[in-house]
C-alpha cells in the first residue's frame, strides 16, 4: 500500500515537472523571432479590435536595442511600411513595428488618425465623447508593453514615426497622450493638423476638447518633428482634405505643415511653455513615404 501511494506521489511529481516544463518551453516559443514577421496584438481596452503588427527585429544584444513605431496612412498598408523600414532597421540596430488599423474595424478618419475620442470626431460633442480606453491612441502604450515582454527588450521609451493620416494619428497622440514614453515624435506630411493656437474647436484645434484640460508645456516639451516634403504642395490631391477649417490652414500640405507649426510656436510663447518642437523640410520629396522615411532614420538614427 505504501509503495503504491509512492509510485503515486512520484508520478504526480513528474508531471508538474513536465507541464513545468512545457510552460516554460511555451513561453519561450512565445518571444517575438528575428527578422520580419507579424503578430496580433489585443489591446483590453477593444477586445473587439485586434490588430496585426508587422515587424522587423534585427539580430543582435536587444536588451538595450532602440524601439520605433511606424503608423501607415490612409492606405492601411502597414506591412509596406515596415518593409520600408527594414533594411535601415537592419543596419542601424533597432527594432521596428508597424501597427495595422485597418478600415473594417477602424473606418474612415474618426476611428484612425482622430483617435475614436469621440463617437465621430469630426462632429465632437460633450455627450459623444468616449471614454479615453476605448480611444484609438491608448492602444499604443499597451502596445509597447507587449514589445518590451515578448522581445526581451530593457527600453524605457520608444521612437514614432506617421506619414500622411500616420502623421495626423503621431502629432495628435502627442497632444492628447502627453505623458506616453516616446522619447522623439516626427509628424510627416500630414493632410491637415489639429492645431494648438487657443482659438480652433477640435478636430481643427484643442479647444472644447480633452486637450483643453492638459498644461500646454506637457506636450510643447516633448520632441515632436513636424517634417514636410519640399514638393508636396499639390492642393488638388483628391486625398487632401478641403472644407473651410482645414483650408484656413493651407491649401496643401506644406503651407499647413507650415501654418501648424508657426501656430504652435505663438501659442507656446503666449502661454509661457517650452517650446521643443523642430519644424523640419525634406528638400525634393513629394507626398512620398519612402523618402520620408529615410529622412526620419537619418533624424532618429
Amino acid at each position: 500500500m505504501k509503495n503504491h501511494l509512492l509510485k503515486i506521489i512520484l508520478f504526480s511529481f513528474f508531471i508538474l515537472i513536465s507541464c513545468s516544463k512545457d510552460n516554460v518551453v511555451s513561453n519561450q516559443e512565445n518571444l517575438l523571432n528575428s527578422g520580419s514577421n507579424q503578430f496580433v496584438f489585443t489591446y483590453s481596452g477593444l477586445p473587439q479590435k485586434p490588430i496585426n503588427v508587422f515587424y522587423n527585429i534585427p539580430a543582435g544584444n536587444r536588451n538595450n536595442m532602440p524601439i520605433v513605431i511606424v503608423f501607415h496612412g490612409d492606405e492601411r498598408n502597414a506591412s509596406e511600411y515596415r518593409d520600408i523600414w527594414v533594411n535601415a532597421s537592419n543596419q542601424y540596430g533597432f527594432m521596428v513595428f508597424a501597427p495595422e488599423f485597418n478600415s473594417i474595424n477602424f473606418p474612415g478618419g474618426s476611428s484612425y488618425i482622430i483617435g475614436n475620442v469621440y463617437q465621430d470626431g469630426n462632429f465632437p460633442t460633450a455627450q459623444t465623447l468616449n471614454n479615453e480606453s476605448v480611444w484609438t491612441f491608448s492602444m499604443i502604450e499597451p502596445l509597447f508593453d507587449f514589445i518590451k515582454v515578448n522581445s526581451g527588450s530593457e527600453s524605457n521609451t520608444y521612437d514614432m514615426f506617421g506619414h500622411s493620416g500616420g502623421g495626423q494619428f503621431v502629432h495628435r497622440f502627442v497632444l492628447l497622450k502627453p505623458n506616453a514614453r516616446y522619447n522623439r515624435a516626427i509628424a510627416a506630411n500630414s493632410g491637415w493638423y489639429t492645431v494648438p493656437d487657443g482659438v480652433a474647436n477640435f478636430p481643427y484645434g484643442i479647444m472644447n476638447c480633452p486637450i483643453t484640460a492638459i498644461n500646454p508645456n506637457n506636450y510643447f516639451t516633448r520632441k515632436l518633428f513636424i517634417s514636410v516634403g519640399s514638393l508636396d504642395n499639390n492642393g488638388s490631391d483628391s486625398s487632401l482634405r478641403h472644407n473651410t477649417e482645414s483650408d484656413l490652414q493651407g491649401l496643401n500640405r506644406l503651407a499647413r505643415a507650415n501654418y501648424f507649426f508657426s501656430k504652435s510656436r505663438t501659442y507656446a510663447i503666449s502661454v509661457g511653455a517650452t517650446f521643443n518642437w523642430q519644424f523640419h523640410t525634406v528638400t525634393n520629396s513629394g507626398h512620398d513615404a519612402v523618402q520620408m522615411s529615410n529622412d526620419a532614420v537619418n533624424l532618429l538614427y
